[in-house]
């Protein structure tokens, strides 16, 4: 593998940091543009870098964290990361946060958020009452187009229904759906443009800082925080995020924030109490006998919290920074 690199460069009197790592390959511009223009400033970075890795954090992570004002609970302190391979500059029209967000939800707090594979059960779920649902099917086939444009029409029956197509983003416009989620590897390749223009909102994966900077950078109509425990639903690298670094995220970010990964009955409570918009559950809904039972029964339970508890409740409190979420092997 070769070796991580960072080099400064400069862009229209602005400083910035590349980073190019077998897992990133970007530019990170902070929120003072002379701050990398100095040796005194290159060397506080190299010295808070090295401190973050000694905390743990990977190498991308501990760039991101080095290059904070000096506010962890705000996210205008961190840099603007801009991919290498967007090829834009971030002082421009069209880059950085700047750029137009994405339309917000219809409804920001949803509550369970239901992920389905096929057409039955996205009907079965709509049909009991979910306003936000995703439809993920990740074996492509011939019927592809015919099965997102079936889901776009089915969900649009329902009025109160945000229904997301994950992954195919142009059968997604070309269908008019509501929105569309993309993970991480797919913002690079995806054409984010046409997806604005078309109107569509956008959803977003992350689990680590520069995932989250990143995603930040788009203006999306929300941010999906995960895996919060061990799922079964895919293989990742990823290190459970837990509670707490549920809680820092809802704090730090301006979007709905959905919890995902590993959720269940016995967490739903507590990922409410963070403040979450949502929570993403599978295999609690998709594995029972009756599935509409079970995400009624699910979303009453987030419901019960809003009466009993309050929104947001938790959101007085001051989280600490999330804690790493990947091991360098």
């Amino acid at each position: 593998m070769t070796p991580p690199t960072l080099s400064f460069s400069q862009t229209n009197g602005a400083w910035f940091l590349r980073i190019n790592t077998g897992l990133l390959n970007a530019d990170l511009f902070p929120t003072s543009p002379t701050e990398l223009g100095s040796p005194a400033g290159r060397e506080r970075f190299h010295s808070a870098h090295q401190q973050w890795q000694d905390r743990g954090y990977v190498f991308e992570d501990a760039a991101v964290l080095a290059l904070n004002s000096g506010d962890l609970l705000s996210i205008d302190q961190f840099p603007t990361l801009i991919d290498q391979c967007v090829n834009r500059d971030p002082g421009q029209p069209g880059a950085g946060p700047g750029l137009a967000p994405f339309p917000e939800l219809r409804n920001p707090r949803p509550g369970v958020y239901p992920i389905v594979d096929n057409l039955e059960d996205l009907h079965t779920l709509l049909e009991a009452g979910a306003e936000i649902i995703q439809l993920r099917i990740k074996v492509e086939s011939r019927a592809l187009r015919h099965v997102v444009s079936e889901a776009v029409e089915l969900a649009k029956a329902y009025r109160k229904s945000q229904c997301f197509i994950n992954d195919y983003w142009q059968l997604a416009i070309e269908a008019g759906a509501y929105g569309v989620h993309l993970g991480q590897e797919d913002l690079l390749t995806a054409d984010l443009d046409a997806i604005a223009r078309a109107g569509l909102r956008l959803g977003v994966s992350s689990h680590c800082f520069w995932e989250v900077i990143r995603a930040h950078t788009l203006r999306p109509s929300y941010i999906a925080c995960g895996p919060l425990f061990p799922t079964r639903a895919k293989v990742m690298p990823w290190r459970a995020q837990g509670i707490d670094n549920l809680r820092y995220w809802v704090r730090l970010l301006p979007y709905p924030i959905i919890g995902i990964g590993g959720v269940n009955r016995e967490n739903l409570s507590d990922i409410h109490a963070t403040g979450a918009s949502a929570a993403s559950i599978i295999q609690a809904i998709v594995s029972a006998a009756d599935r509409g039972a079970a995400f009624r029964a699910l979303q009453h339970q987030w419901d019960q919290c809003d009466t009993e508890n309050g929104r947001a409740t938790t959101l007085m409190d001051t989280p600490t920074v999330a804690r790493p979420t990947l091991s360098r092997v």
